[in-house]
């Protein structure tokens, strides 16, 4: 039999664990439905965008690029800063949530996996 794996991406993982952080802790907003990006501190000149919601996508926005430039593209833009302590838990679920279908989980970065489909196969098909 062929070997199937999967490589598992968290979609704008930063942002998205952010964003639950937030509603988790009183925030009222779900900042994957508005103009948001996680950045670095402009003030200290390490102003990336880091990662972007699905709406500053629309407008634009790129990964990587500058807050400023981002601004330009999304003057409404809000920027929230990295939370790597949390990105650390979440990305601890996320891995031991893939590890309950396979046994055989290679992590690749923070919010990224390859995944052995092989023998889950007769299981649960193609």
């Amino acid at each position: 039999m062929e070997r199937i794996i999967f490589h598992v991406d968290v979609n704008n993982a930063f942002l998205s664990w952010t964003a639950l952080y937030l509603l988790e802790h009183g925030y009222d907003i779900d900042i994957r439905t508005i103009p948001s990006v996680i950045g670095g501190d402009e003030k200290e000149r390490h102003g990336i965008v880091v990662a972007k919601s699905p709406v500053a996508k629309k407008m634009g926005v790129k990964s990587a690029e500058p807050i400023f430039q981002a601004k330009k593209k999304c003057p409404d833009l809000k920027v929230y800063p990295a939370n790597r302590e949390w990105y650390q838990i979440e990305s601890k679920k996320f891995k031991d949530y893939l590890k309950q279908y396979s046994p055989d989980v290679e992590e690749f970065s923070i919010d990224e996996c390859f995944i052995e489909y092989t023998p889950n196969k007769k299981m649960y098909g193609d």
